[in-house]
């Protein structure tokens, strides 16, 4: 067992016996006894109001089926797509006879080069759309 700090245990004591410190859980108290007796007080009223609704307005109030719950967004299987690092990528299009590489026709992923791409304007021309290219400028 850790060794306890006197000096500590002997501020905390002194804190819990400080009247503002009492005072403070007073307050804490008496609102969550409020908040408490709040809550019953709706809910007598709820029944009250719902007891009073004829029974053919009571169905079209009450929802049929609860709401089904939306299926999650489908994401695309891109595990399969080729990222190349900088010097791979500048190998690829070293390769190509005009120096320009359809991203997507060839199965490479088209974020990863382009933020290859915008990191090396110099090196680099990277041309959105549908279908995007990137062209080797050296």
């Amino acid at each position: 067992m850790p060794p306890f700090d006197t000096a500590k245990l002997t501020a905390i004591l002194n804190a819990a016996q400080n009247p503002a410190f009492k005072k403070l859980l007073d307050d804490k108290t008496k609102a969550v006894s409020a908040l408490a007796e709040a809550k019953a007080h709706l809910a007598d009223l709820e029944a009250k109001l719902f007891s009073t609704i004829p029974p053919a307005l009571k169905g079209l109030l009450q929802p049929d089926e609860p709401a089904k719950p939306r299926k999650p967004r489908a994401t695309a299987g891109n595990g399969d797509l080729k990222r190349p690092d900088l010097q791979e990528l500048k190998a690829i299009l070293d390769g190509l006879p005009d120096k320009t590489l359809n991203i997507r026709q060839e199965g490479y992923e088209s974020r990863n080069i382009k933020v290859l791409s915008e990191a090396n304007p110099h090196l680099f021309a990277y041309y959105k759309g549908t279908w995007p290219k990137v062209k080797y400028l050296r």
